[in-house]
């Protein structure tokens, strides 16, 4: 007589594959087959990276600053230069060329500075941005300083601006004193003044030359008011 089976699991000495066995085989097999016959695409291009040179910089008034634009991840490293956001600047803002070439304004703009910003031509979601700022060595003089001027009489004022940069030349003409506006005499705006026709107390007035570049510099001349007498 042939021996019965020890166990369900068993057959003439050798397991029999339950069916829990069976199922996780099924699902590995089938998973296999399906990692095995699917298609794997490409991995996506890098990402187009902008870099912008100097980040930072310094230029006076009028002068230029030159940038530098480093595309990398893209065949088309063209880039486009803005100003605040203004495609090629402004007068105000200063000025940027299509090779980066930036030129601030003849006038300090405030704040005194300025975004430099490269966008690739490739992928515009892609920039690097930079920070200038605009900064001015202006100094004054002014001449005659002091002044003596006759009642009635003319008197041109010169002022001079020194600069490294190239900053606007014009100046704002004022004039000061107790017996300002009325009776203290015109100044035009090349600086010519005019003596009033009747000397004011007291007898001296101030006029003064204003940066329009850079209203922070200013220079001031004593005037003194006369009174000539003439005997026939």
């Amino acid at each position: 007589m042939l021996p019965f089976p020890r166990s369900t699991g068993e057959i003439f000495g050798k397991p029999r594959p339950t069916f829990a066995g069976l199922l996780a085989f099924g699902a590995f097999a089938t998973a296999g087959c399906s990692v095995g016959s699917g298609t794997v695409g490409p991995p996506p291009p890098p990402a187009i990276i902008v870099s912008v040179s100097p980040l930072t910089g310094t230029v006076l008034l009028g002068n230029t600053l030159p940038f530098t634009a480093m595309v990398t991840n893209t065949t088309d490293t063209a880039v486009s230069w803005s100003v605040n956001g203004i495609a090629g600047g402004s007068s105000s803002l200063g000025t940027i060329s299509a090779t980066g070439s930036y030129t601030a304004p003849s006038d300090l703009p405030s704040p005194a500075s300025a975004q430099i910003t490269a966008t690739s031509q490739a992928d515009h979601t892609k920039s690097s941005t930079a920070t200038v700022s605009i900064i001015s060595d202006i100094t004054l003089s002014l001449a005659p300083n002091p002044a003596n001027v006759e009642l009635g009489a003319t008197q041109a004022f010169q002022a001079t601006l020194t600069s490294a940069g190239h900053p606007d030349t014009a100046m704002r003409w004022t004039l000061s004193g107790s017996s300002c506006p009325t009776a203290c005499g015109t100044v035009d705006s090349s600086g010519r003044f005019t003596a009033p026709g009747i000397l004011p107390s007291p007898s001296g007035v101030t006029l003064t030359a204003q940066s329009v570049a850079d209203p922070s510099k200013q220079i001031s001349a004593a005037v003194t008011l006369q009174a000539i007498l003439r005997y026939s």
